[in-house]
């Protein structure tokens, strides 16, 4: 199946960690007018020049749309806050109608600007909505999609912009303290502008950061277990969706495969066209991506309440007896996801609605579109370039596990080459021998040493493990001192504290006390560091 080369298709949400939050949809193509309306009316939107290489100004330049709001800026000589929506394109980061944006105190940038008396600056990533030197995405062209390069980005931008209320460099780094907000991947890329361009932003904020990179990330689907179980108080559903899983795999694993047990196995979750093992692994597994986005936790314990709740066992033709949590499991996979899975992909008429999750077919879609607009295709890029990697995966044998030891690495890994085949002789990094441990040794990884810098987490954040907050990192939870403040928020999951209770209230979610105080907190930090600036 071919689609047309202008495709835009919707960012797949799982893959990528990012702060959200539940109920909010994302905004993926909108033009530059429409972003400039939706801004509001205190804010502007302009485009800021930048090279396409920062180390190789003759391949030329391209524009970066960004969007900035004074008003809350105490004149010249005042701070900027700045943050970069990452992954995502900045269209979702700025509309007040979404109820919150960047630009006002519905977020941590807001706070900050509202208590030291600074502008607010949302930049778009390179190569995400309109920000982009190429409208073609290939492992050619995406070479200059590095994390060096953003971060330069970001230097080249504090370092030179003049704002449209300005005229001249009156703003700049150099000339006034900049304080970077960032959650989730902004968060990962301030913390490398940290490490490798210090003194540039004078304080950061790095919510939910992947610090220390990885192969196998099974700490994602673990933290969740946790997750589950203290806000259930107890293991009864954690207990039983590794009943579920054990379950699965005795029929994928096995070393004396039953082809016919393997399909009842699939039907049994209404996976009822033709489906490889890893998919159907992974295709089961697809609730659990609620579990990071704010708010989105519930979604899971509604899922536990329907598994733990109801004791029909089940009786198959070919499997036999099922076990209660199983059975459970599968009907509320039927009822709830087989058909959302890949229901907003459903332009092309698929019949199969686990269709998108085929990554054993090269002309998926998800494989093919390769344009502008699709930015799902551009976060993995960062997965298997960097190569971020920190693959999802299932647990080790000794523990229990939420998902399928099928869903492994190598399931991840090999969707690089499918996504990202060789183009002119230019490859992705990790099929040039660029490993996870390479890239920690450039960025520092867990012993890195910060100045100025608040590192937050929720207790159940999924990519906790990668974190400063990880309880496997070497020497434990990074402390607290006069230059860096840590704070593992409980209670909290994926970048949590992105968004203040004025943005929660606006969306009708009761706030967490806990996030509150943090932010609260981080304030009173951010605000003493900016007066020693001055002083």
């Amino acid at each position: 199946m071919k689609i047309p080369t202008n495709t835009v298709l919707p960012f797949a949400a799982w893959a990528a960690p990012r702060a959200a939050i539940k109920g909010v949809p994302d905004i993926l193509s909108k033009s530059a007018q429409d972003v400039i309306a939706a801004a509001g009316p205190s804010a502007s939107c302009e485009w800021f020049t930048q090279p396409i290489d920062h180390g190789k100004p003759e391949l030329g330049t391209w524009e970066q749309l960004y969007c900035v709001n004074p008003a809350k800026w105490a004149g010249s000589g005042s701070p900027v806050v700045l943050m970069t929506p990452g992954e995502t394109p900045i269209w979702g980061s700025i509309t007040p109608g979404r109820g919150y944006t960047f630009l006002d105190n519905t977020t941590m940038t807001g706070l900050y600007a509202q208590a030291i008396g600074a502008a607010t600056v949302v930049v778009e990533h390179r190569y995400f909505g309109g920000s982009s030197p190429y409208d073609g995405f290939d492992a050619e062209t995406l070479q200059y999609l590095t994390m060096d390069q953003a971060a330069m980005d970001m230097v080249n931008f504090a370092q030179n912009v003049v704002f449209p209320f300005e005229d001249s460099k009156t703003s700049v780094a150099t000339k006034v303290p900049w304080v970077y907000f960032g959650t989730s991947y902004s968060a990962t890329l301030g913390s490398w502008i940290e490490h490798t361009y210090p003194g540039v932003f004078y304080a950061f904020h790095l919510s939910s950061a992947i610090v220390q990179a990885n192969t196998e990330n099974w700490y994602y689907y673990d933290t969740i277990r946790k997750g589950i179980d203290s806000y259930r108080n107890d293991t009864r559903c954690t207990v039983a969706l590794n009943e579920v899983s054990e379950y699965v795999d005795k029929y994928l694993l096995a070393s004396n495969r039953n082809e016919t047990e393997v399909q009842a196995l699939k039907l049994l979750f209404g996976a009822s066209f033709p489906i490889e093992d890893d998919d159907f692994a992974y295709a089961i597994a697809t609730p659990f991506r609620y579990w990071q986005e704010t708010n989105g936790y519930h979604d899971i314990l509604e899922m536990c309440d329907a598994i733990v709740d109801v004791q029909v066992s089940e009786e198959n033709a070919v499997l036999g007896t099922v076990p209660t949590s199983v059975g459970n499991y599968a009907a509320y996979f039927r009822m709830n996801f087989r058909q959302s899975t890949c229901d907003y992909l459903n332009t092309w008429g698929q019949e199969d609605p686990l269709w998108c999750l085929n990554t054993h077919y090269e002309w998926n879609p998800y494989f093919l579109a390769r344009t502008l607009g699709n930015p799902w295709r551009t976060w993995y890029w960062f997965l298997c370039n960097e190569p971020l990697a920190s693959w999802a995966t299932g647990a080790p044998k000794e523990s229990l596990s939420l998902v399928s030891r099928k869903i492994d690495a190598q399931y991840w890994q090999r969707q690089c080459e499918l996504h990202f085949p060789a183009t002119h002789g230019e490859k992705y990094g990790s099929a040039k021998g660029k490993t996870p441990t390479t890239l920690n040794e450039e960025t520092g990884g867990w012993l890195r040493n910060s100045t100025r810098v608040i590192w937050t987490n929720g207790e159940f954040d999924p990519w906790r493990g990668t974190s400063m907050s990880s309880e496997i990192r070497t020497g434990g939870v990074l402390q607290s001192t006069d230059n860096v403040a840590v704070f593992l928020i409980k209670n909290a999951v994926h970048g949590d504290d992105a968004f203040t209770a004025r943005a929660l209230a606006n969306l009708n979610i009761k706030p967490n006390p806990e996030v509150v105080k943090v932010q609260e907190q981080s304030v009173q930090i951010v605000k003493k560091w900016v007066a020693e600036y001055y002083a």
